[in-house]
């Protein structure tokens, strides 16, 4: 869920979008898959993201720049 990244959700890593130690709960509403390397960008790097929508985010970057992104059907792959 991170802009611009294409990696698939079953190889990520599960994201608090609240942080935890934050008072965030572990509940679907509050996970987001990032990969690996955004996970850290995200927890080290001072990028910060809410949900807008249940399919799409609004990520800030340490500038203050911000990037929605959002998950659309057209971007789903083929399972077997």
């Amino acid at each position: 869920m991170f802009p611009h990244c294409n990696k698939e959700a079953r190889g990520c890593d599960l994201d608090h979008i609240q942080p935890y130690n934050q008072g965030g709960k572990t509940t679907s509403s509050n996970l987001a898959p990032l990969c690996r390397f955004h996970h850290r960008v995200k927890t080290f790097g001072g990028w910060t993201y809410h949900r807008t929508s249940r399919t799409a985010f609004l990520w800030t970057s340490p500038k203050g720049k911000t990037h929605p992104v959002a998950f659309d059907d057209h971007r789903r792959r083929r399972t077997r």
